[in-house]
């Protein structure tokens, strides 16, 4: 009989070592399993997403899935293989987002341009209703108006922007709803001054 053929060594036995460590209830050893793999998840992030601050989003998103979903990582598999999944993966989340953000900002736009011309008698005073915009929105306090930035200029969801101002998604839909609200007020009150 010839000799036992040894058990190969897993892909990544550090990771496994780091994954059994957290799984145990050691979670600071999960600060292992981002150092092994961030640099790869960030070259996958940076070239998609050619943002610095979108591609660190996106890097520490991945590595929250990782954490969430630890449990479902087989074992005696390639860790690297697995994460660079969920960093794909959370990229195309990202990607449908923004593109549904982008299309109810579209409608957003074209509802409040129709509600705007709805109040006034017809005439061409797209000026005014810009000026008026700029003059409300320079009003808006600092950290409102960056939500506002995060919102509609940069096409961020509500999900986006919790996990930037670690809050909630719904704790910041309320926040835009409130001040979208102001704004409008602000307006009508700008555009009513003789």
């Amino acid at each position: 009989m010839g000799q036992p053929v040894p058990k190969p060594e897993p892909p990544t036995p550090e990771a496994d070592r780091l994954v059994r460590l957290v799984l145990s209830g050691d979670t600071q050893a999960f600060a292992g399993i981002v150092r092994l793999y961030e640099s790869d998840v960030w070259r996958i992030a940076a070239a998609l997403v050619r943002d610095w601050t979108a591609t660190e989003s996106l890097v520490q998103q991945t590595f929250v899935d990782a954490y969430a979903h630890l449990h479902r990582y087989q074992l005696g598999t390639d860790f690297g293989a697995w994460v660079r999944t969920l960093a794909r993966n959370r990229l195309r989340k990202e990607i449908r987002t923004l593109s549904r953000a982008e299309q109810r900002l579209a409608v957003y736009r074209e509802q409040l341009a129709e509600r705007l011309r709805a109040d006034e008698p017809p005439r061409d005073d797209s000026d005014v209703y810009l000026a008026a915009l700029r003059e409300c929105r320079a009003a808006l306090p600092s950290d409102e108006a960056a939500l506002l930035r995060l919102r509609y200029e940069r096409g961020l969801s509500f999900e986006a922007i919790a996990a930037r101002n670690g809050t909630t998604p719904a704790a910041v839909q309320r926040a835009v709803s409130r001040i979208r609200f102001r704004l409008r007020a602000c307006i009508e009150g700008q555009l009513e001054r003789p």
